[in-house]
């Protein structure tokens, strides 16, 4: 019998990692994003952990150069500074689909990947809930932006899943 590891890797052939915005006993927040200092935001309304976790990215380019030996742990830290001087209490969550040590070194992309770099990103607004938001789709744009821009990933690599009003209420 194999272990479990090579279980899920079999089962997910990729390594999938997300940080979302709170724990699941918590509700995101909107968060006027000039406010994180970010590059053009041309003052739209964004989720508070995607404009922290943007403005540990930018404020630390060796991260993304992979010339930073920042850990998951770290950037997880400093996104939860970033809220905390913002007056948000909502705390980012890690999640991947193996096993990773979090006090290794952060990366968006493999040291040595071996194949097109993929992104799936995901904004819901969550239309007509509870907890409404407003900026998960400028989210998934700044994102995807980051990732064109700084991680040199190509547009047509980049999946964008929003949901829309309409596709709210067919849901319900």
């Amino acid at each position: 019998m194999s272990s479990f590891a090579e279980k899920v890797a079999s089962q997910i052939p990729s390594e999938v990692r997300m940080i979302s915005g709170c724990h699941d006993a918590q509700t995101s927040a909107d968060a006027n994003i000039t406010s994180f200092q970010l590059p053009n935001p041309a003052g739209r309304a964004g989720g508070a952990c995607t404009a922290a976790l943007l403005q540990v990215l930018y404020d630390r380019p060796s991260i993304a150069a992979g010339n930073d030996n920042t850990s998951w742990v770290q950037v997880l830290r400093r996104m939860r500074e970033n809220l905390d001087e913002q007056g948000f209490e909502q705390v980012p969550q890690l999640s991947s689909s193996r096993i990773i040590d979090v006090n290794e070194r952060m990366t968006i992309v493999n040291d040595n990947p071996s194949g097109v770099k993929r992104a799936v990103l995901i904004g819901i607004n969550y239309v007509g809930q509870q907890g409404e938001l407003s900026g998960c789709h400028n989210d998934v744009k700044n994102i995807s932006s980051y990732l064109q821009q700084v991680q040199g990933f190509r547009p047509q690599n980049i999946t964008h899943c929003e949901t829309f009003k309409s596709e709210m209420r067919a849901a319900v």
